[in-house]
């Protein structure tokens, strides 16, 4: 399955927006955001700023009884 942050690098390709960009439009170093990303580290606040940043929407599912989703 693939992770958030694999999701996140992958929007970033789509949108073609480098590291750099959303850097700036999250207000962080890019160094910073570099060593998040290698590392797979961030808080869900995180992902909801840096998803933002790119003009999409974060969505966490895992439903259950019985609308399934996970």
């Amino acid at each position: 399955m693939i992770n958030l942050t694999e999701k996140l690098k992958i929007a970033m390709l789509k949108l073609n927006l480098t590291q750099l960009q959303l850097a700036e439009r999250t207000e962080q170093s890019q160094q910073n955001l570099s060593k998040k990303i290698a590392a797979n580290n961030f808080k869900l606040s995180e992902y909801q700023r840096l998803v933002e940043a790119l003009g999409c929407t974060l969505e966490i599912n895992i439903v259950l009884p019985n609308g399934d989703k996970l």
